[in-house]
C-alpha cells in the first residue's frame, strides 16, 4: 500500500437530517413505552407484594393477640393459683387460731371472710382480692401474736405438764425454717421452754409460773417474726414471678423485634429481586448491544451494575440489593437512549456505506468485498487499471460520518517521506468525482485531505479547469 491515508468529513443533507430526526424521535417513543411498561409492571409487583404484606400483617396480629391472650390466661390462672394457695395458707392458719385459743368471734369472721374471698376467687376474681388476702393475713398474725396456747396451769383444765408440752407443741408447729427465718426467737424459746420445764421438775411452782407468760410472749414474738420472714419470702417470690414475667415480656418482644426486622429484611429482598426481574432481560439484551457496538466502557458499566444486585441479592443484603436496584433502574434507560444513537450512527454508516459502493460502482470500480470493523465498514475496490482502494467508512467523536481512502497502484500516489509534499489531482479529481455522485443520496463529503497535501487551492483549481474542459 502505497501513499498517505486520504479523509473526508461527510456532510449529511438536510433531508436526511431530518429523516434522522424523525428516525431519532421514533426510537425517544419506543423508549419512553418500554419504561412505561416497565414501570407498569413494578407497579403491579408492587400491589402484589403491598396485598402479601397486608395479609401477612394481620396474620401477624392475630397470631399476638392469640399469644397475648394465651399469656394473659397464663399469668390469671397463676396468680388465682398463687391466691389459692394463701387462701389455704390462711386458713391453716385460723384453724391453729382456733386450736390456740384465739377469740372465737375474731377467728369466726377471718374464716367467713376467708370463705367469702375463695369463692370470688371460684368467680374469676383472682386480680381483686390480693389486698384484701394481705389485709386478712395481718389479722389473723397479730391475733396468732396475741393468742394464749390456752388455761395456764391452776386454771382448772390444763395441767402445768399440758401447758408445757403445748408450748413444745406450738414452738414445734412453726417448722424447721423457724431457726433460719429467726434464729434468736427460737434458741431463746427453746431455752426459756427448757427452763420451764426444769422448774417444772423441780416443783418450782411460783417459778414456774412466773416463767409461764415470758415464754408465752416469747414464743409469740417468735411466730410473729417467722410469720413475716414467711410473708417477705413470698413477697419477694411473687415480686421474682413479677420481674420473670416482665423479662419474658421483653424478651418475647425482643423475638418479636428479630422477626419483625428479618420479614421486612426477606420483604426488601423480595422487592429488588423482583425489580431486578423487571429489568433484567432489557439490561442483558443493552449488554449484547454494547459489544456488538464495541461500546466496552457502557457493556462493562451494565455488567457491573448488574453484578452488584445480583451479589447483594446471593448474599441477603437487603438494603444493600435495592440501592444497587435503583442504580440499575436509572442506568438502564441512559444505556438504551446511548445505545440508540449507536445505532443511528451505525445505520448512518451503512447508509454511507451502500451511497459510497454505488458511487464507485459509477465511477467503474469493482467491489470486491468489506468487513465490519470497531465502529466503522471496511469496503474494498479495484479500479480498472488495476488499482486497490480500500474506504473505511466510520464516525467522529461529536458523530459525524467521517470517509478514509487508502490507494495503492495509481500512477500519482506513491509513498513519500513523511512531511514531504505530495499531489495526487488525478486520484483526488476521481474521488471527487466519486463524492459528487454521493450527493445524490444525502451525503456530502468535504475537502480530501491527506498528510502531505500541497497548501493552498492549486489542486482545486486544476480539477476545476478539467471539469471545464470536459464540459
Amino acid at each position: 500500500m502505497s501513499g498517505s491515508p486520504k479523509y473526508s468529513t461527510v456532510t449529511i443533507s438536510a433531508a436526511r437530517q431530518q429523516e434522522e430526526a424523525r428516525h431519532r424521535a421514533r426510537q425517544a417513543a419506543e423508549r419512553r413505552r418500554r419504561e412505561a411498561e416497565r414501570a407498569a409492571e413494578r407497579r403491579r409487583r408492587d400491589a402484589v407484594r403491598a396485598e402479601a404484606r397486608r395479609r401477612r400483617t394481620a396474620e401477624l396480629a392475630e397470631t399476638r393477640r392469640a399469644q397475648d391472650e394465651q399469656r394473659l390466661v397464663g399469668v390469671r390462672t397463676e396468680h388465682a393459683r398463687a391466691a389459692g394457695q394463701r387462701l389455704t395458707e390462711l386458713d391453716e392458719m385460723v384453724r391453729t387460731l382456733a386450736a390456740s385459743g384465739a377469740p372465737g368471734d375474731a377467728v369466726d369472721r377471718i374464716a367467713a371472710e376467708t370463705a367469702q374471698l375463695r369463692e370470688r376467687l371460684r368467680h374469676g376474681a383472682g386480680d381483686t382480692v390480693d389486698e384484701e388476702i394481705e389485709r386478712l393475713r395481718g389479722r389473723a398474725v397479730r391475733l396468732r401474736s396475741s393468742a394464749r396456747p390456752g388455761p395456764t396451769a391452776g386454771s382448772g383444765r390444763d395441767t402445768p405438764r399440758q401447758a408445757l408440752e403445748a408450748l413444745g407443741l406450738r414452738l414445734a408447729d412453726l417448722g424447721p425454717q423457724a431457726l433460719a427465718d429467726d434464729p434468736e426467737g427460737h434458741h431463746g424459746c427453746r431455752g426459756l421452754i427448757g427452763e420451764l420445764r426444769t422448774a417444772l421438775e423441780a416443783g418450782h411452782t411460783a417459778r414456774f409460773e412466773a416463767l409461764l407468760g415470758t415464754v408465752e410472749h416469747r414464743l409469740a414474738q417468735h411466730a410473729a417474726a417467722v410469720g413475716e420472714a414467711a410473708e417477705a419470702r413470698r413477697r419477694e417470690a411473687a415480686e421474682e414471678a413479677e420481674r420473670e414475667t416482665e423479662r419474658e415480656a421483653l424478651r418475647a418482644e425482643a423475638s418479636r423485634l428479630a422477626a419483625e426486622e428479618e420479614r421486612l429484611r426477606r420483604e426488601s429482598l423480595e422487592e429488588a429481586a423482583d425489580r431486578l426481574d423487571t429489568i433484567d432481560a432489557a439490561v442483558r439484551d443493552a449488554i449484547r448491544d454494547a459489544v456488538d457496538f464495541a461500546e466496552t466502557a457502557l457493556a462493562d458499566e451494565l455488567r457491573s451494575a448488574l453484578a452488584e444486585v445480583t451479589d447483594a441479592l446471593g448474599t441477603g443484603r437487603a438494603t444493600a440489593a435495592l440501592t444497587a436496584v435503583a442504580g440499575l433502574e436509572q442506568l438502564l434507560p441512559r444505556a438504551e437512549a446511548a445505545l440508540d444513537e449507536l445505532l443511528l450512527a451505525y445505520e448512518r454508516r451503512t447508509h454511507l456505506a451502500r451511497a459510497l459502493q454505488h458511487a464507485m460502482s459509477e465511477a467503474g470500480f469493482a467491489f470486491t468485498g468489506g468487513d465490519d470493523q470497531d465502529r466503522g465498514l471496511l469496503l474494498r475496490f479495484e479500479r480498472s487499471n488495476g488499482a486497490l482502494y480500500s474506504a473505511t467508512v466510520a464516525s467522529a467523536a461529536d458523530g459525524a460520518p467521517v470517509l478514509a481512502y487508502h490507494v495503492d497502484g495509481e500512477a500519482d500516489v506513491s509513498a513519500e517521506p513523511a512531511g514531504a509534499e505530495t499531489v495526487c489531482d488525478s486520484t483526488e479529481d476521481l474521488l471527487e468525482q466519486v463524492h459528487e455522485t454521493m450527493a445524490d443520496d444525502g451525503f456530502v463529503p468535504g475537502e480530501l485531505r491527506w498528510e502531505g497535501k500541497p497548501p493552498g487551492d492549486r489542486g482545486r483549481v486544476f480539477r476545476a479547469a478539467r471539469r471545464e474542459r470536459r464540459q
